[in-house]
């Protein structure tokens, strides 16, 4: 019998959304928020806990993931230093829980990926493929699953230095999986209003 791999999830919703002009996390798309429709995803996907990172609006966002199966919330309160910060939090978290094997990471504002495509990335995972990447438009970035072993380096990121850059720095060991409607971040609102397009025009 093949042994079962515990994936945490890490969703990283800590940003002030300063491009938007309102906190992303809790924009209603098709009758849920971003935020927590990130983590259902990543339930459904299979990582168990779903850790989401808050920091920007923390307060605002936190009641919304309550009642979630398997989501606790944590509040990087150095979210305004960059990137890193959340990502590191996040990772020193699920680490922590001492018995996964391996780390989800993902975003609140990829309102396209659904949880058949992060279960790809689960399943790729396992002794021989440690690093399990997201590509699209030619990039490898987030989502993506790492082997815990590679948590003590990733923590060493600083700044605005997310995920994205180390994978691509180790692009060689890096599985891909291609993700056709990963490039689409809600950071802006026409960057909403071309994903309510899409909605509108989708079969």
């Amino acid at each position: 019998m093949a042994l079962i791999t515990r994936v945490a999830g890490v969703v990283l919703a800590a940003g002030g959304s300063t491009r938007f002009g309102s906190p992303k996390q809790l924009i209603v798309d098709e009758g849920e928020m971003l935020v927590r429709r990130a983590a259902r995803v990543a339930y459904e996907a299979g990582a168990d806990p779903v850790i989401v990172v808050l920091g920007s609006d923390a307060d605002l966002i936190a009641p919304q993931l309550d009642g979630m199966p398997a989501v606790t919330t944590i509040v990087n309160h150095e979210w305004r230093t960059g990137l890193a910060s959340s990502l590191v939090a996040g990772l020193r978290a699920a680490s922590a829980l001492g018995d996964c094997e391996a780390v989800l990471v993902t975003l609140a504002d990829q309102p396209s990926i659904d949880a058949s495509e992060i279960k790809r990335l689960i399943d790729a995972f396992d002794d021989r493929h440690r690093i399990i990447a997201s590509s699209y438009d030619n990039v490898i970035g987030v989502p993506a699953v790492f082997g815990v072993e590679y948590v003590d380096e990733l923590s060493r990121l600083e700044g605005d230095a997310g995920a994205g850059s180390w994978l691509r720095r180790r692009e060689s060991e890096v599985t891909q999986i291609a993700l056709v409607s990963g490039h689409l971040d809600v950071d802006t609102p026409e960057d909403l209003a071309e994903l309510q397009s899409r909605r509108q025009t989708s079969p």
